[in-house]
């Protein structure tokens, strides 16, 4: 039997090989554009003008933390111009903000991305692919009577300091067909539980639903709404605002959290919750949504 002080030593010595990580803090931003038009609301300034306002929110957003970014309804030349934009318009640059995902329509660079943006020198790809919400997924098409071809992306980040994981998905709903967002939530929710990983899965999007639609009930049976469980909220604005004073502002655009968040014996603590404002100081909307803000601890 050893003595107690040997026992003593033995504890210490032990914990000194295996200390106790530190959880990682990071934070999650999602954050529809609204794509450029030729054909703009009244109250609708041009992508050339809104662009600034919307850049300069993501570059405030994501400055002091390790920040992952959805965003939707933005197509290449937009993205490329947002990328820039976060990098401080430097060129010909290999470490910085990027992006992972493809055009909707072809799979490659047409139509909208879903895209997830991130810092290369914060966070490194491990995994990135895309699903079509569609009766077909593996190929670029419509279903359920969708008035659009509807992608989800889905990454698996490492999370370079800390070396800790986190998977990510980012999507867009159809607007016009009920029964495409309810197929299009089963198939996500069916994809998660498909991971083969045990890391934690965060989803965002603009989901074209309020929380007594299906397509919502279908997901919060597996995932949890950090409008909801967040501890501090400091703003629960409706997250689509349209450009005009008659539109109808409501909340459809949303963060999902694993559904053990903020319980006890969980992994993931959602911290807080903030929907912030799409109007600059010149007075016109960045876009027609809000995006939306959380700030997560992942142990």
């Amino acid at each position: 039997m050893l003595p107690q002080f040997a026992i003593t030593a033995l504890l210490f010595a032990t914990s000194l090989a295996a200390p106790i990580e530190a959880p990682l803090n990071f934070r999650v931003i999602t954050s529809n554009v609204r794509v450029k038009t030729n054909k703009p609301f009244a109250h609708e300034q041009p992508w050339d003008v809104r662009k600034y306002g919307q850049i300069q929110t993501l570059q405030q957003q994501s400055a002091n933390s390790s920040t992952l970014i959805g965003l939707q309804e933005i197509k290449k030349d937009m993205l490329d111009e947002v990328i820039a934009g976060l990098n401080n318009n430097q060129t010909n640059i290999t470490s910085g903000w990027t992006y992972f995902g493809v055009g909707r329509d072809d799979g490659v660079e047409k139509g909208e991305y879903a895209a997830v943006v991130y810092d290369n020198r914060v966070w490194d790809l491990v995994n990135g692919t895309y699903k079509w919400l569609s009766p077909t997924p593996d190929i670029p098409t419509k279903g359920w009577g969708a008035s659009n071809i509807r992608i989800v992306t889905m990454t698996e980040l490492k999370h370079i300091q800390t070396g800790k994981h986190i998977n990510y998905f980012n999507t867009h709903y159809d607007q016009t067909s009920e029964e495409a967002r309810e197929h299009s939530s089963e198939l996500i929710a069916g994809w998660i539980s498909q991971i083969p990983n045990d890391y934690q899965t965060i989803l965002t999007g603009d989901f074209n639903s309020i929380d007594t639609d299906l397509s919502y009930t279908t997901l919060v049976k597996d995932l949890a709404d950090t409008r909801v469980i967040a501890y501090q909220k400091y703003s629960q604005e409706p997250t689509y605002t349209g450009f005009e004073p008659t539109d109808n502002q409501t909340v459809i655009d949303f963060i999902w959290a694993p559904i053990d968040s903020n319980t006890q014996g969980s992994n993931t603590t959602v911290i807080d919750y903030n929907v912030i404002d799409n109007v600059t100081p010149e007075g016109y909307r960045f876009s027609d949504h809000r995006p939306v803000v959380v700030d997560f601890l992942a142990f």
